[in-house]
């Protein structure tokens, strides 16, 4: 009787296989396969970009750039999962390489850091998770840039990795996991504006659009909804990428405190607008957001489990 249960809720228990392992296994960056994909993609990019190339040029071969990486990758394991003796395994492991927890793991330590008054030690840390300049921020620079990408990538490479995985299996999850590293490559290297990165972006937008504001609604009904609603429309529809602007928006009126505003990229300005009224955050909120992340990925994961069960019973 049990094993029939088992088998009747297989592809339940490979997906909560796979969320368990991405938080107890963390791979090293240096054999993750996530790895030789961003090096491949920066590589085409520093090979590609010509000072001499027109916009145009720019944009067309910064499509293919990213296009064709990702469907000979997705294509290729594709392919082999119609000769693996168990394909939803092969599924849930794919869904394991994509999922991405140490952000949490590194927001920790930069808290620490600057419990301590190691300022600079902080900022070199933070450096290995974000794409902006980190040289002159302030302490409440470094906390802000800390709790934007926790925010910003613990949605995009944890919540919406699994929603793409449950709506349309593991490909689609792979494609956008793939599609986030060839961006994120590229940002290293060139401007955030740059042309070449124009497709990248634009898919991505496109993808993550309904997802994010799907996700960003459901988390609020358990959070401060009034007052997300308020920064939704006041704050997140003036936020340069939108997508990002409701995400941060939502974690503004969770942990009542300031967060975005202007960065550098490569020692130059980019305005954006703050999002928030409230107070500038302090360390004390990376531990308040490390907490509310935690209880937001038990509601979430339970959330799962139950409509799983539900459209199996139906």
């Amino acid at each position: 009787m049990a094993l029939i249960l088992l088998q009747a809720q297989e592809g339940l228990l490979i997906f909560c296989l796979a969320v368990l392992c991405a938080f107890s296994l963390n791979l090293s960056k240096l054999y993750h396969p996530n790895t030789i994909f961003t090096l491949i993609t920066s590589n085409l990019a520093k090979r590609v970009v010509k000072k001499s190339n027109t916009v145009t040029q720019h944009k067309l071969s910064g499509a293919l750039a990213c296009m064709l990486p990702i469907l000979t990758v997705v294509l290729l394991l594709f392919a082999l999962s119609y000769i693996s003796f168990y394909p939803q395994w092969f599924g849930g492991l794919i869904l394991f390489l994509c999922l991405d927890t140490h952000f949490e793991g590194r927001a920790k330590r930069i808290a620490r850091l600057l419990s301590q008054g190691q300022k600079g030690s902080a900022k070199q840390l933070l450096a290995s998770i974000v794409i902006r300049d980190t040289a002159k921020l302030s302490e409440v620079g470094i906390i802000k840039a800390s709790l934007d990408s926790l925010a910003l990538n613990t949605v995009r490479h944890f919540y919406l990795i699994i929603i793409f995985y449950l709506i349309a299996g593991p490909y689609l999850a792979l494609a956008y996991k793939l599609l986030l590293l060839c961006d994120q490559s590229w940002r290293k290297q060139l401007c955030v504006q740059h042309p070449f990165m124009a497709a990248v972006q634009k898919i991505i937008y496109l993808l993550e659009w309904l997802p994010i504001r799907f996700f960003i609604l459901i988390m609020a009904l358990t959070q401060n909804l009034a007052k997300t609603q308020h920064y939704l429309k006041h704050y997140a529809q003036h936020y340069v990428n939108k997508n990002s602007g409701w995400i941060i928006a939502l974690f503004s009126a969770s942990l009542n405190v300031q967060l975005a505003g202007p960065r550098f990229y490569h020692e130059e300005r980019f305005d954006n607008i703050r999002i928030g009224s409230d107070r500038q955050p302090t360390v004390e909120d990376i531990q308040h957001m490390l907490k509310l992340l935690n209880s937001m990925r038990w509601f979430w994961l339970g959330l799962t489990v139950l409509i799983w069960f539900a459209i199996n019973l139906i």
